[in-house]
């Protein structure tokens, strides 16, 4: 019969059809995520706090904020690469899959008593009958999973929709939380250091020094402010970066004009808030040679944390910080964030090097990177 050979044609299509697309990560799910991350900063950024937990607050609403944003971006990435996994499939597959379509359309108008019916007899006819119980199934199950992934496609197609709404939402969000939170950082009272040091010596310190290895290590021979009481050393390996980004270049992997240095380049978001990454005292900031806002850090006596490429500041020399307090913003404007299709950012670089009795160490030893 006509329908039995169209089924057979189908069958033999079906069996050799490419296999099924690798998994990917699966956008709604991140999607979701990146909402409840968004949903958690929007909290704590509308949260009723007193004036000394407020920077402890919105510091920890830009950060949920940039967690958000990162995951939005991510969710987006992926809906992109499976969606275009699955049209490039069906489009390879059309053939195939117009022979699927072919064959549930011939089955549902076939007649029953035509089905009845076979030119060689009753023998031929249970042989038939048996070939179409045996690939019935086989195009039914090809139509279920042809029907699951157009319906994967219209979800992660509305996923992408949903995702642009939210990174617009999520990115006038978080410029009002660095907003709020530059207005509380300038006004808390600052105490006076009584042994803040002497900002004419760093002055000449930082004015003579033809490295920043250089001042580094001149810095860390003066006397200062007591470090705070921290087993820094303790928690080597485990310390998170001071700004969300990834590492551009390890300590001592020359960069395209072939320098190499001892710390590492982290590319980081324009406008991503920069913290502390553990408690430390702050021992100098300023400008320095062609780096730019220069921030170094004292988490424990004898190490030095050296920060450079920060933009707006919120610190002062001579401060003793918790592990997380705020220290600046990144570079760069907040609008040139804005990625909805392809979820990319402008990237500003974050110098980041430790030094420990005046010697630089790997950071990548002490730091969770993307590389670990």
């Amino acid at each position: 019969m006509k329908a039995v050979r169209t089924c057979l044609i189908a069958l033999a299509l079906l069996a050799s059809g490419s296999a099924g697309a690798q998994t990917n990560p699966d956008p709604v799910a991140q999607a979701n995520e990146a909402a409840a991350l968004l949903a958690e900063a929007r909290a704590a950024l509308t949260a009723e706090a007193g004036a000394s937990d407020r920077i402890a607050v919105l510091t920890e609403a830009v950060r949920g904020f940039e967690a958000g944003l990162e995951a939005v971006r991510e969710s987006t990435r992926q809906a992109v690469i499976r969606e275009q996994a699955i049209t490039d499939r069906l489009a390879a597959e059309q053939a195939r899959l117009g022979a699927l379509l072919s064959v549930l359309q011939t089955i549902g108008q076939t007649p029953e008593q035509a089905m009845l019916l076979h030119p060689d007899g009753p023998l031929s006819l249970a042989r038939a009958g048996m070939l179409v119980s045996e690939v019935t199934p086989a195009v039914a199950a090809e139509a279920a999973e042809l029907r699951a992934t157009l319906e994967e496609l219209n979800r992660i197609r509305r996923t992408r929709t949903v995702a642009a709404a939210q990174l617009e939402q999520a990115l006038l969000d978080i410029q009002a939380a660095r907003v709020a939170l530059a207005d509380v950082v300038a006004q808390r009272v600052r105490l006076p250091q009584e042994n803040a040091p002497d900002p004419v010596l760093l002055g000449v310190l930082s004015a003579s020094s033809a490295t920043l290895q250089e001042f580094a290590a001149q810095l860390g021979a003066l006397d200062g402010p007591a470090a705070p009481r921290a087993d820094f050393e303790a928690r080597q390996g485990a310390l998170p970066l001071p700004v969300a980004g990834r590492v551009l270049r390890a300590a001592g992997e020359p960069d395209l004009a072939g320098i190499e240095r001892p710390g590492l380049v982290l590319a980081a978001p324009a406008r991503a808030l920069v913290t502390t990454p553990a408690a430390a005292t702050v021992r100098y900031v300023g400008t320095l040679l062609d780096y730019g806002n220069v921030i170094v850090l004292e988490p424990q006596t004898g190490y030095l944390l050296v920060l450079a490429g920060v933009d707006d500041l919120y610190v002062d020399a001579g401060e003793v910080l918790s592990s997380g307090a705020p220290l600046g913003l990144m570079g760069g404007r907040p609008q040139t964030e804005i990625g909805f299709a392809s979820g990319q950012t402008r990237q500003e670089t974050l110098y980041l090097e430790l030094r420990n009795g005046g010697e630089p160490v790997d950071p990548g030893t002490w730091f969770v990177t993307d590389k670990d």
